[in-house]
This record gives C-alpha cells, sequence and structure tokens, in this order.
C-alpha cells in the first residue's frame, strides 16, 4: 500500500534525512515537479536522531527533507 503526499506541506519520516534508508526503497516520486511523492505507509525504519524504529507515515520536529524542493 502507498500513500500520496506534496513534500512542501506534508512532513513524514520516510523523506527525512534521519529516517535510515539509504537505498530510497520506501520512497518514489509521482510528479517531481509539482513535489508530489508516494511512499509504503507500512514501512519502518531506525530513526537516526531518536534511535528507535519510527514508522514511514510518522512525523517529528527534527525533521529534514532529504528530498531537494523545486
Amino acid at each position: 500500500m502507498s500513500m500520496v503526499i506534496n513534500l512542501k506541506t506534508a512532513k513524514r519520516c520516510a523523506f527525512c534525512k534521519y529516517w535510515y534508508d539509504p537505498t530510497n526503497s520506501a520512497i518514489e516520486p509521482k510528479n517531481p515537479r509539482s513535489n508530489t511523492w508516494k511512499f509504503d505507509d507500512h514501512c519502518k525504519k531506525m530513526c537516526l536522531k531518536k534511535n528507535y524504529e519510527i514508522n514511514s507515515t510518522a512525523f517529528c520536529n527534527k525533521y529534514e527533507c532529504k528530498i531537494e524542493l523545486q
């Protein structure tokens, strides 16, 4: 299952540089020009800031986007 979001408005852990997914296996561009991306909403990875697994749909105040926005 996947969710579609706009990166400028939705700050989800799947797109955070601290969410450990070095191959970006949980994210996929849908329409990068309009900052629309898909991500696996059932995926969990380690947060490098909090040191525990977090769901891709989560968010927090330490969020920093790993995608360069246009």
